[in-house]
């Protein structure tokens, strides 16, 4: 299959460059990039006049929910849910039931990913068995079914030795301990509350000490506070290996926009305050936070329409990324365009240490997004193809938009 891709925009953060190019793919890969390709035995020329063309979206952080929890979401309706959003890669998170936490389940997600899934899933192996906390896995059988990282998101690993081991096992595997930064000797006491910013600070503080001392790779998962964000900034002025990722409820909202006790904003970590929003969008422009992750958290609605202390926690965000992201940060004038594609793609392809994905370069696979800068949209969860429709973000109004997402070459989305 050849693909002719015509009169597009690229954009390509791996060289920091943007310019009017052609693109030809050939199976999955790109071929050939350069001005005015003449049509030649293409099978498909698309006309992407007008439109910006990206690498596809990396997600670090995503639940699809499977196995277990199918009534919130599916590999089938979660990737096609990626695709819309632009994503061609995505990690997926442990929580799971069972939790992703031996090689055979592994091993059961991924078969369900080559018969279902649109894009390409990357799973996370749990740090403890079940992610209770109590039992730790087989780290090095886990990596060698392919996980590339781990982590007990969902639930912060409380155990001080457990992480030792954890940071350990990575390091000899070359691969990250992504962390859910949760004090639960705070949080548990506070259900029926927003739970206080030190709950966060104090995990992520420690978890820094840890992996200063296994000399590991650590990502802080979806940071939210100020007082997070100068522990993460201090310990890269020490040169310890710390990424971490920002969510776009976590800078386009505060508590000042939304109501908290509303259960559709219910997240964890929680929505914080105007002060914490700006030093989030602070830190993805002095770059102390690396990437834009979603943290896509699908729900039915019933887990969500409950009294606030027994709701559940989390919103739907992979399909209304992009433009949430391009308006709170790039029509604000804080970052480019050019950074924010580089926060969505070539960073956290970087981090993950994933190859031949996250830019535009010939020999790379395939995986593209067609970008309409000038569409404006009011979200509205009820057009999501994820099943889960719990976002706070209903009835806003945002610029720019996927027209087009490809993956290995193959069109997976169109709007």
């Amino acid at each position: 299959m050849k693909i002719l891709i015509k009169n597009g925009i690229v954009v390509n953060p791996q060289n920091n460059h943007e310019g009017q190019y052609d693109i030809r793919i050939e199976d999955e890969r790109i071929t050939e990039i350069g001005e005015n390709l003449s049509e030649k035995d293409d099978d498909q020329v698309i006309d992407a006049t007008n439109l910006f063309i990206a690498p596809g979206f990396i997600d670090l952080h995503v639940h699809l929910r499977e196995p277990g929890f199918s009534e919130k979401e599916t590999i089938y309706t979660g990737t096609r849910a990626c695709a819309k959003g632009g994503y061609t890669r995505v990690v997926c998170m442990p929580n799971t039931k069972p939790a992703l936490d031996t090689p055979a389940v592994i091993e059961s997600l991924m078969d369900l990913c080559k018969k279902d899934a649109v894009i390409t899933v990357v799973p996370t192996g749990a740090i403890t068995k079940s992610i209770a906390g109590d039992v730790l896995t087989a780290h090095d059988q886990l990596f060698e079914s392919g996980v590339c990282a781990l982590s007990d998101d969902g639930r912060t690993t409380m155990n001080v030795d457990y992480m030792h081991a954890a940071f350990k096992s990575s390091k000899l595997a070359d691969k990250l301990v992504m962390t859910h930064s949760e004090d639960h000797e705070i949080t548990e006491r506070l259900s029926d509350e927003i739970y206080p910013t030190q709950a966060e600070s104090n995990i992520v503080k420690r978890d820094i000490e840890i992996c200063a001392a296994e000399n590991g790779r650590l990502h802080v998962s979806h940071v939210s506070s100020i007082d997070a964000i100068e522990a993460i900034r201090a310990a890269k002025a020490k040169g310890i290996q710390v990424t971490c990722e920002a969510a776009p409820h976590h800078f386009a909202l505060s508590e000042d926009s939304v109501d908290m006790q509303n259960t559709m904003s219910k997240v964890n970590p929680p929505i914080r305050s105007e002060k914490d929003r700006i030093a989030i969008v602070k830190a993805l422009v002095d770059g102390t936070i690396d990437v834009i992750a979603t943290d896509h958290a699908p729900h039915e609605l019933e887990s969500k329409l409950r009294p606030y202390a027994s709701a559940s926690f989390g919103i739907s965000g992979i399909e209304t990324a992009f433009s949430v992201s391009y308006t709170a940060l790039v029509k604000s004038g804080e970052i480019s365009l050019l950074k924010l594609i580089e926060l969505l793609s070539y960073r956290p392809a970087q981090i993950g240490k994933f190859k031949e994905v996250g830019a535009v370069e010939v020999g790379y696979f395939a995986d593209l997004v067609l970008l309409d800068l000038n569409a404006e949209q009011v979200i509205d969860s009820s057009t999501f193809i994820s099943k889960g429709k719990n976002t706070p973000l209903n009835g806003m109004h945002t610029y720019g938009a996927v027209a087009m997402t490809l993956h290995h070459g193959n069109v997976v989305y169109k709007r």
